[in-house]
């Protein structure tokens, strides 16, 4: 499944999962648990057995990991390769996304010391965490992963009808880091210069992402995506149907809210590809609390992370916010059918 595996020693700022706002109050309160050197071990011999054969590490100069020789004398047990690097700026985009070429995600990944796994050190999507998942779940049930292995069928824009696209998707750090989209093209690769327009942007307005029009949409703009999440705006007029005559929103614009938002996550992943845009419709919802009224004109945002699938049905859990404030959260059940695999 993998070559190799890159583990980050040092201690220093790390990246949240999107799905920790759905966490409970007392475990969104655990300290970070840094790797042992024994959790490390384990660590390599679970990529080993995925078929990595290589182990890079990256060492703080300024404060060195102090049990480097025990995870050295273990990779030697395996018969692994070991390259060790001194990294001061771990998270230094800009250090790492220098190569234009690159396929590292098809063949390794990216461990920091608080057991987060990224698809690549310039890519700072989480997709998932060692503590939770063995390395083989997670690399197995990355929608990123899978994503990034099929670029053919999944990079957006003018990449797709470049002479190298089989052999080169340019750099997915440097995509994500200037559209807010890991699989846009990217931006700075010399063959897209001259197509900088064509290439697609976060925030986005979702009319060409849903089916839904004008008076029936209740969504408004993709924010964000990540692993199996989005982050959606909603403001609704005084003329939509599901805003009563006080200008509060009716109950049912909530899920609708809800589903409409899972329509945009799973509409972006075709747009602006060869793959014809996905239809489905709402099964239905579940645990849906709403905590307070919110109003015509105001501007909500909408957290939604697929949660399970299985066959063209999805359950995709979400919050809808009002700033810091939360108005309303629950579980929907959505099909959908892509005409290829019917998976949400």
């Amino acid at each position: 499944m993998i070559e190799s595996i890159e583990i980050d020693l040092s201690i220093g700022c790390q990246h949240k999962h999107p799905f920790d706002h759905f966490l409970s109050h007392e475990s969104s309160k655990e300290q970070i648990k840094h790797l042992t050197s024994e959790k490390i071990k384990d660590l390599i011999t679970q990529a080993n057995k995925l078929g990595a054969n290589k182990v890079i590490l990256y060492n703080n100069l300024q404060k060195p990991y102090s049990d480097t020789s025990k995870i050295h004398d273990h990779v030697n047990e395996l018969k692994m390769t070991l390259d060790i690097f001194s990294n001061i700026a771990t998270r230094s985009l800009p250090q790492e996304c220098v190569v234009i070429e690159c396929f590292k995600h098809k063949f390794s990944c990216f461990v920091t010391l608080d057991g987060n796994v990224y698809p690549c050190k310039g890519l700072p999507l989480v997709i998932g965490n060692i503590h939770k998942h063995t390395l083989s779940k997670i690399l197995t049930d990355s929608e990123i992963i899978e994503n990034l292995k099929n670029h053919e069928s999944m990079i957006k824009g003018p990449c797709r009808k470049c002479d190298k696209f089989s052999d080169c998707y340019g750099c997915r750090g440097r995509a994500f880091a200037l559209t807010g989209d890991y699989l846009a093209s990217d931006p700075i690769c010399p063959e897209n210069q001259d197509s900088l327009d064509k290439i697609t942007y976060l925030p986005l307005p979702v009319d060409d992402l849903i089916p839904q029009k004008k008076g029936m949409r209740v969504v408004s703009t993709l924010l964000e995506i990540g692993e199996r999440f989005a982050k959606v705006e909603s403001v609704l007029s005084n003329k939509s149907p599901f805003v009563k005559k006080d200008g509060s929103l009716e109950e049912v614009a909530y899920m609708e809210i809800m589903a409409q938002s899972a329509a945009v996550m799973n509409g972006f992943s075709k747009f602006d590809t060869d793959a014809p845009p996905p239809s489905g419709f709402l099964v239905g919802g579940q645990k849906i609390h709403i905590y307070k009224k919110s109003y015509a004109k105001e501007k909500l945002v909408i957290e939604i992370y697929k949660t399970a699938r299985f066959g063209g049905f999805g359950i995709l859990t979400a919050i809808v916010k009002r700033g810091l404030e939360t108005i309303a959260q629950g579980e929907i059940k959505i099909y959908h059918d892509d005409g290829e695999n019917n998976e949400i």
